[in-house]
């Protein structure tokens, strides 16, 4: 009897949704699913809730995360369904934006890319929740991939995407994505490229005629809100490897862990190494592109925005996750090996930021539930947490970062006026003097508040 044995190979393709099925796995057991909701994600999941009014919205955000959520928050407001909804879209956008790289080249260096990038805290921190920096990154991934395969509707979607996400990143991106056409004389794929673009910036400039008073007048209040100009950041995004999401507001970076910024330098270096092992193969160009790419989204938070968030540096990891997986093509077992130590150390991050994100946001979660039974008709909170505290209670609000000032803002006075109850919470600031006579009330942890009945 003969016995014919049939060779099994697993395609890139069934790799790529293995690591995408992981990266849905792993954000439904680190400890986000439950996580309350944050500032930014307030602000845009309440553009377009039923059971809360718009936040404010100030003048560098732009509608791509709105309508991202817009279907879950128009029918609910419980926000473990919207990070199960997020988890899902995150899930499959990494699984569509890699895929678009299998027709650059069918090799398991492309899942591996996505794994490393899947692996990083911040894709597993912000993988289900409400915020554009993973979707920019995912998005300049396969902006990039259609320009190098020829797909000019691909690229114009993916440039949709992006610059209706971050309309700033988008400009960035399209600079070296647009130079690379020119030089390959893909004129249909440039033509794609500026039409996207085009579509992006033009709701953003329509909104900023309509909402801020003027195209100039936007940009001018986007770039005093991010402070923006000449400037170096290198520090302090040093400083952010493992937290804090944020460097601002008062918030330090922190000292600079050794063991993260020892992962931070090996980059580089494996991205180098990346293209050497490529240098005399068809493979080479993409990789090229994707790295400077990489380093053109880079440049402005490092020496442009003058604070930190790890998440703004989401899209440079993706496209440097390319030529760091063909790195191991060189040296295999010990690529392999820096792969498991990355993932390792990267899990550890993203379960210890999750856990403290969550214990903060039950605090205010717990906070939030006290004061339901103080809220009869119309009202407005104004201070620290507003925007998520309004966004839990169905209130206008109004955010605080710092401290108050020193007279009541005129939006809020309007409000009162209106027959708004005004609630002023506060966490370790002193609360505005003329809410002295108010009736305060303690809340769980540091949170409190002061009722001011309407005028």
């Amino acid at each position: 009897m003969v016995i014919v044995r049939r060779e099994v190979t697993t395609t890139p393709a069934v790799l790529l949704a293995g690591v995408a099925l992981l990266y849905l796995a792993a954000q439904l057991l680190i400890p986000t699913l439950g996580m309350g909701i944050g500032w930014d994600e307030a602000v845009y999941a309440s553009q377009y809730a039923a059971h809360a009014p718009p936040a404010v919205y100030s003048a560098p955000r732009a509608q791509g995360v709105p309508l991202l959520v817009a279907p879950i928050v128009a029918i609910t407001d419980e926000v473990v369904v919207l990070r199960i909804w997020l988890t899902l879209i995150s899930s499959a956008a990494l699984f569509g934006a890699f895929a678009v790289w299998l027709r650059v080249k069918n090799h398991w260096v492309v899942p591996l890319a996505a794994l490393l990038l899947a692996g990083c805290w911040l894709s597993l921190f912000y993988g289900n929740q409400a915020m554009p920096n993973l979707y920019v990154a995912l998005g300049a991934v396969a902006a990039t991939g259609f320009l190098l395969t020829g797909t000019p509707l691909g690229l114009g979607a993916s440039m949709v995407a992006v610059s209706l996400m971050r309309p700033t990143d988008a400009l960035v991106l399209a600079v070296p994505l647009a130079a690379y056409a020119l030089w390959q004389r893909q004129f249909r794929e440039l033509a794609a490229l500026v039409v996207g673009l085009g579509i992006g910036w033009a709701q953003w400039m329509a909104e900023a005629i309509v909402r801020f008073g003027g195209v100039t007048e936007r940009l001018g209040a986007a770039g005093e809100h991010n402070d923006t100009g000449l400037t170096s950041t290198l520090g302090e995004q040093a400083g952010a490897l493992d937290g804090p999401a944020l460097c601002r507001f008062g918030v330090e970076c922190g000292g600079v862990s050794p063991v993260l910024l020892i992962w931070w330098i090996a980059i580089p270096l494996a991205t180098a190494a990346g293209l050497w092992a490529a240098r005399h193969t068809a493979w080479f160009r993409p990789l090229a592109l994707a790295t400077a790419t990489a380093v053109a989204m880079a440049l402005p938070y490092f020496f442009y925005v003058d604070y930190a968030a790890p998440r703004f540096l989401l899209p440079v990891y993706a496209l440097l996750a390319l030529p760091i997986a063909n790195a191991a093509r060189l040296a295999l077992l010990p690529v392999l090996a820096g792969v498991a130590a990355h993932l390792i150390l990267q899990g550890a991050v993203a379960v210890a930021m999750s856990s403290d994100t969550r214990a903060e946001r039950d605090v205010m979660n717990a906070a939030a539930e006290e004061l339901r039974p103080r809220i009869e008709g119309p009202c407005v909170i104004y201070g620290q947490g507003g925007a998520q505290l309004g966004y839990l209670l169905g209130c206008e609000s109004q955010a605080i970062a710092q401290r108050f000032d020193d007279t009541m803002p005129a939006r809020i006075q309007e409000f009162r006026e209106r027959g708004y109850d005004l609630i002023v919470t506060h966490r370790g600031v002193k609360p505005p003097a003329y809410t002295d006579d108010w009736e305060a009330q303690k809340l769980p942890g540091p949170w409190r508040a002061r009722f001011g009945e309407s005028s």
